[in-house]
């Protein structure tokens, strides 16, 4: 079977200044903190995949929804290859782990200054050291 990338979206979901970020077990059994997101199913829009990838892993709706930007993630090595679709949010409320995501540890959200002192995993790094996203 040919091997192909997964096209995943990805959203920085912002609530009073701050941005949600939730935290992992990666492929090299490390925890990272990650843009909350997944795959896109067959048939469905990036901005569709987005709403319901949110709502599914941490129980928020969200609102002016806003494509940021696509980065490439690839790690032969973990046989990992994505698509990264950025997109940016507003929400309210609190995050709620789904019991069905056995992968998310933990969900909080972060102010600008705090980001940078994060275990960021290489595609969120990316996301806020090219964005600006920290300055708004």
């Amino acid at each position: 079977m040919e091997k192909r990338p997964r096209v995943v979206v990805s959203v920085v979901a912002k609530k009073d200044g701050k941005f949600l970020l939730i935290k992992e077990k990666l492929e090299d059994e490390k925890e990272y903190w990650i843009v909350p997101g997944g795959g896109v199913r067959f048939g469905e829009s990036l901005e569709q995949a987005a709403l319901r990838e949110l709502k599914e892993e941490v129980g928020l709706e969200l609102k002016n929804l806003k494509l940021i930007n696509h980065h490439q993630a690839i790690f032969p090595n973990f046989d990992y290859h994505t698509i990264i679709f950025f997109f940016l949010a507003e929400t309210e409320g609190k995050p709620k782990l789904s019991k069905k995501e056995k992968k998310i540890l933990e969900a909080s959200f972060f102010s600008p200054e705090e980001i940078p002192n994060l275990q960021l995993v290489s595609s969120a790094k990316w996301l806020f050291d090219n964005h600006n996203l920290l300055e708004s």
